[in-house]
C-alpha cells in the first residue's frame, strides 16, 4: 500500500532559512523569489542589531530609522520583532524612540547601550513593553542631578526582566534603584556599575534576587566587602564583579 505525505513548502523553506539566519547568509536569498522573500524576511525581522559606531553598520542603522513613522501605517513584518540592538548611537532621538514603540510593539530584548542621554524620557516609553525580559541602558557618560522618572516607570512596569544593566547612570537615587530591583523577581543578571549605591542595594539584591546568578558591581565604591560576602553567603551562585574594597 502506497504511502503519501504532504509537504508544506513555505513551513519547510521556513526551517531552511532559519539555519541561514543563524549563518547570516539569509540576505541575499530574499531575491529568488517572491516565496523566498515573504518566508525569509519574517525571520530577518526578527532580530535586528545595528552598531552606530560602524560605518556599514550606521548607514543600515539610519535607513532602519527612516522607515520608523511617528504614527500611522507600520511595515509589514513590524509585528515579528522581538530583539532590537542599537548601540553607541548619540543621534536616537526621544521621537525615534516613541517611533520604535508604537511600531514594534512585541520587542521582549531590548538593547540601547551608549543610545540614549535623556534617560528619564527614554525609560517611560519603555516601560510600554510590560513583557520585556532584557533592557540594557548602559552609558559610559555619567549624568548630573537626580531623575528617577523613567526607572520608577520601569519598575511599575517591566516586572519580567531578566537582565537589567543601568551601568554608568549616576543620576539614579538609591531608592528607585532598590525600587526596579524588588519590583524584578525574575532577574538573573544585573549590571550596576559606577551607579550611586550603597550595602542598602546590597541588602536588597539579597532579599529580592533569588534567582540572580550575576552581579556587576565595578566601581560602586561605596559598598563594603562585608556587604558583598554576606550576599554571596546567602545565594552562592552569584557571580559578584565589584572593585577592590
Amino acid at each position: 500500500m502506497a504511502h503519501t505525505s504532504i509537504v508544506y513548502l513555505p513551513e519547510l523553506l521556513e526551517q531552511i532559512l532559519h539555519f541561514l539566519a543563524i549563518d547570516k547568509s539569509l540576505y541575499p536569498t530574499l531575491f529568488v523569489s517572491r516565496l523566498w522573500y515573504r518566508c525569509g524576511a519574517s525571520i530577518l525581522w526578527r532580530r535586528i542589531e545595528l552598531k552606530g559606531e560602524e560605518a556599514e553598520d550606521r548607514t543600515r542603522l539610519e535607513r532602519f530609522l527612516k522607515i520608523v513613522p511617528g504614527g500611522g501605517r507600520k511595515p509589514v513584518y513590524s509585528s515579528k520583532l522581538t530583539y532590537l540592538k542599537i548601540s553607541h548611537y548619540r543621534l536616537l532621538s526621544n521621537k525615534k524612540i516613541k517611533g520604535i514603540v508604537h511600531t514594534f510593539q512585541n520587542i521582549i530584548h531590548l538593547d540601547f547601550e551608549g543610545s540614549t542621554d535623556c534617560i528619564g524620557k527614554t525609560l517611560k516609553l519603555i516601560a510600554k513593553y510590560p513583557n520585556l525580559e532584557y533592557l540594557n541602558i548602559s552609558t559610559s557618560r555619567g549624568v548630573l542631578g537626580k531623575n528617577d522618572i523613567g526607572l520608577t516607570a520601569t519598575a511599575n512596569s517591566c516586572h519580567k526582566l531578566e537582565y537589567l544593566n543601568i551601568s554608568g547612570h549616576t543620576e539614579f537615587s538609591e531608592i528607585s534603584i532598590c525600587n526596579v530591583i524588588r519590583s524584578c523577581p525574575r532577574l538573573r543578571q544585573l549590571e550596576l556599575s559606577y551607579c550611586e549605591i550603597t550595602d542598602i542595594t546590597i541588602e536588597e539584591i539579597a532579599r529580592s534576587c533569588l534567582n540572580l546568578k550575576y552581579l556587576n558591581l565595578s566601581g560602586c565604591y561605596k559598598i563594603s566587602k562585608e556587604a558583598i560576602d554576606q550576599l554571596v553567603s546567602l545565594n552562592s551562585d552569584i557571580q559578584a564583579i565589584y572593585a577592590n574594597l
